[in-house]
């Protein structure tokens, strides 16, 4: 059945506070968001901690997706108050050991930490707050980080490339390198002895250190040994 597929995995709110911060962050430096800034800090310090900001949008972020029901959240509930009220736990006391649903409703009309994954009500408490990793993914999907491109050439337009690279990849063309057949140094070295780059011989350790860049780390032990498949 497709549904036995489903990644059942929990994460504390704390992950997933950590995971959209990232995403938020990202998306700053994509130019996808407004730069980041504490409306409670002074204008001369607002930039100071941008991860800091971050990881307060994000808690909000988190509020927001639970409050209106887009989030779902299970937690470990007391409805037996202790007194004095002596613990961190505002007096609520025997959570379950297992974990129920956390509605809406009760998100709207409780005081969320959700830093320590609590949430105290009238009449009874949330504590270990767990929300569906896939949920939080599908609605914070995760935002590549653009990686720089190499500088074009100006006369052709084409990405900057040398000599070296050119030969490499003759290199595997020739000799057929691939995941299967990864070739033997020694050959291969041989191979890049009897080039040329710029007119100038190839010496050997260079020789040498490309025959190891065409070929896998796990190939570097020694002998012609197989990739994968």
């Amino acid at each position: 059945m497709l549904i036995e597929r489903l990644d059942r995995t929990q994460w504390r709110l704390t992950q997933a506070i950590d995971h959209i911060g990232t995403q938020i962050e990202r998306a700053v430096a994509r130019g996808k968001l407004a730069q980041l800034c504490d409306p409670t800090a002074p204008p001369w310090r607002q930039a100071e901690n941008p991860r800091r900001t971050a990881a307060s949008d994000a808690a909000r972020e988190v509020q927001v997706a639970l409050r209106d029901g887009d989030l779902h959240a299970q937690g470990r509930l007391s409805t037996t108050q202790s007194r004095p009220w002596t613990d961190g736990l505002d007096g609520w006391d025997l959570h379950s050991g297992h974990h129920s649903t956390i509605t809406p409703e009760h998100w709207r009309a409780g005081r969320a930490n959700v830093h320590s994954g609590v949430l105290t009500m009238v009449d009874g408490q949330f504590i270990d707050i767990r929300v569906p990793r896939f949920m939080v993914l599908a609605i914070w999907p995760v935002i590549e980080v653009p990686k720089p491109a190499p500088d074009a050439d100006p006369t052709t337009g084409a990405p900057y490339r040398t000599p070296y690279m050119d030969l490499l990849d003759q290199a595997i063309a020739e000799n057929r390198i691939s995941m299967r057949d990864q070739g033997k140094k020694e050959l291969l070295s041989d191979w890049f002895r009897e080039q040329t780059v710029d007119g100038e011989p190839v010496s050997q350790n260079l020789a040498d250190a490309m025959a190891t860049l065409i070929r896998l780390p796990s190939s570097q032990r020694g002998g012609a040994k197989r990739g994968w498949g």
